[in-house]
């Protein structure tokens, strides 16, 4: 017993004259803390760091502090980036997977909701109002503002997409709302002064369509101008938005028996 006691004095002994030659965890240059600081990843990882002691929890983040160098954009294309606002700033975060996390101050997008985003372009909806449904084009990074014209106030469209830049002739918006066996297709070109909107009924039209119900589970993707939705059960409906919707309207999957 008194063995044991002698070498755990021991242990703590050559542990203090370690610290003591070396110094503490606690006096590492607050430069370096927030250099590692900002390569951490996870939360986990955050919390670990910052149990550590009270100086590397008081390190800085270096990451939260770039403002976006408004002008360069030579590494956007690198890869894409994670878009997030923070609730208690207002501001917006732009993560970067290989460099920092960077922010800005995007006062256009206040009180609005961000439907899409495609190529550095937001497809964004708001009014001063709640009720106003104003749908738009805007780059934070440039900050150009590209109007569409206001969806009907009696629409509930929910899942957005476009295809092609906002300012290329090529460009397609296409909106959607779903109600199980009720799909409200809206189609706009950037320039157009009205939305083009069809109504399908699958309890109409089992003729056409092997399915009596589809639940679109996210927004719909371009593929050679076509349209992709997905649904909840794994069918996929593909239609052509700038041809008559109904008519072009196909489905693929799995548990397509009536």
């Amino acid at each position: 017993m008194a063995e044991a006691l002698d070498e755990k004095e021991s242990m703590v002994k050559d542990f203090a004259d370690e610290e003591e030659n070396h110094g503490f965890w606690s006096d590492l240059p607050t430069e370096l803390l927030s250099s590692i600081r900002s390569c951490l990843v996870s939360e986990r990882d955050y919390y670990i760091f910052d149990i550590v002691c009270k100086s590397w929890k008081a390190s800085p983040n270096l990451r939260l502090q770039l403002q976006f160098p408004i002008g360069d954009y030579s590494r956007l294309h690198e890869s894409p980036l994670l878009m997030s606002i923070s609730k208690r700033s207002g501001r917006y975060n732009f993560f970067h997977p290989l460099h920092h996390t960077y922010y800005m101050d995007i006062p256009e997008l206040l009180n609005k909701k961000i439907l899409y985003s495609k190529d550095g372009w937001l497809l964004v909806m708001g009014g001063k109002y709640a009720e106003e449904k104003q749908v738009f084009f805007f780059n934070p990074f440039t900050r150009k503002k590209i109007d569409l014209p206001d969806l009907p106030p009696d629409t509930a469209f929910t899942k957005f997409s476009f295809f092609g830049l906002p300012t290329s002739e090529d460009c397609v918006v296409v909106g959607i709302m779903n109600l199980l066996s009720l799909m409200e297709i809206a189609v706009i070109k950037p320039g157009e002064d009205d939305w083009e909107i069809e109504d399908v009924d699958f309890r109409e039209t089992d003729e056409n369509y092997p399915v009596k119900k589809f639940c679109i589970s996210s927004n719909p993707i371009f593929v050679d101008k076509y349209c992709y939705c997905l649904d909840v059960d794994g069918k996929v409906a593909v239609f052509d938005p700038l041809d008559d919707c109904e008519n072009s309207l196909e489905f693929y999957g799995m548990r397509l028996s009536r």
